[in-house]
């Protein structure tokens, strides 16, 4: 068998059991029907252009939604491209849970990443999460993202990936002693060690300084932040989600949504399982923490008596 005969096989074979990328979006109506029916209070939306062809995707489920409003008030965004026959772009929305995993909210699926995609994708998402002060949005620097959420989101929060940033800045900039600095203003709590650190910025690289103003410090600084990000000051739990579903990003639409439904589902099961085992009201996340300052304290007690008796 030569290889274009192989590859065809394989390509037959493949739609036999996957379904043709075509059929993918003849059986997505149907499709969003049954994951309403089945899973409730789950949110989709479809939309089709003028000839009734596919245009725009957003899928919620509904253990997602419900779930939300006990996490903290951080989303972070962001989309990779997909790799079937019709290609487009996957978007999606998540959150991080109380055991610091990551917590899918929303999908969509849209041509490409433009203006009317993101402020589409966040219309629908404002049908799950409302607009409000408390609500901070993280993202990467991408100007689509950003006039969407000012006309959205308008009155929450919008943050910046510090890791793009400092992508950006050891691009652009070299010296890693200026690199090391930006990072520290980034993750300071009190505005005077910002400050501090800021100025010894400018002494060492004042063309470095005013990039850092001109990116403004309100997006990317934990003390300047308007509202509150927490610990997201990256975007890395939508990266480590855009690789979760790398392997699933050439399937026809339907197969793609069902890979996602599959993978939440196990998701949600294994933490329900896990959080019924807990000893305590704390997650595993939480009390590691609370061993490890523990064990700090301590130590750092003992050597102060150690001190004390030695003195």
């Amino acid at each position: 068998m030569d290889y274009w005969k192989a590859y065809r096989t394989l390509r037959s074979a493949r739609e036999m059991v996957r379904g043709t990328p075509e059929s993918g979006y003849e059986q997505l109506p149907v499709y969003l029907y049954m994951l309403r029916r089945e899973n409730p209070g789950t949110f989709t939306r479809l939309e089709v252009d003028e000839t009734q062809r596919f245009k725009y995707l957003f899928l919620a489920f509904g253990a997602s939604i419900l779930g939300f409003p006990f996490m903290r008030k951080v989303v972070v965004v962001d989309g990779t491209f997909l790799q079937g026959k019709y290609l487009g772009t996957l978007l999606t929305a998540t959150a991080q849970d109380g055991n610091f995993q990551i917590y899918p909210i929303a999908f969509a699926v849209v041509d490409t990443e433009n203006d009317a995609s993101w402020e589409w994708f966040f219309r629908q998402l404002s049908s799950v999460i409302p607009d409000d002060e408390s609500l901070a949005i993280i993202s990467d620097r991408h100007q689509s993202i950003k006039r969407a959420i000012m006309t959205v989101y308008p009155k929450s929060s919008r943050g910046i990936c510090t890791y793009h940033l400092y992508k950006n800045i050891l691009v652009r900039f070299k010296g890693r002693n200026a690199f090391g600095l930006v990072k520290k203003a980034a993750n300071a709590f009190r505005l005077v060690d910002f400050e501090r650190i800021f100025d010894q910025i400018l002494a060492l690289n004042p063309a470095l300084h005013a990039y850092l103003q001109r990116a403004d410090v309100r997006l990317w600084t934990r003390v300047h932040f308007p509202g509150d990000r927490y610990n997201l000051l990256t975007s890395n739990i939508a990266e480590s989600m855009n690789k979760v579903m790398s392997p699933a990003r050439s399937l026809p639409i339907v197969q793609l949504l069902e890979e996602i439904r599959s993978m939440m589902t196990r998701w949600f099961s294994d933490r329900r399982n896990d959080a019924l085992n807990l000893s305590t009201y704390l997650t595993r996340g939480v009390e590691k923490i609370l061993q490890v300052s523990f064990l700090i304290q301590t130590q750092f007690i003992h050597v102060r008596i150690l001190v004390i008796i030695a003195n």
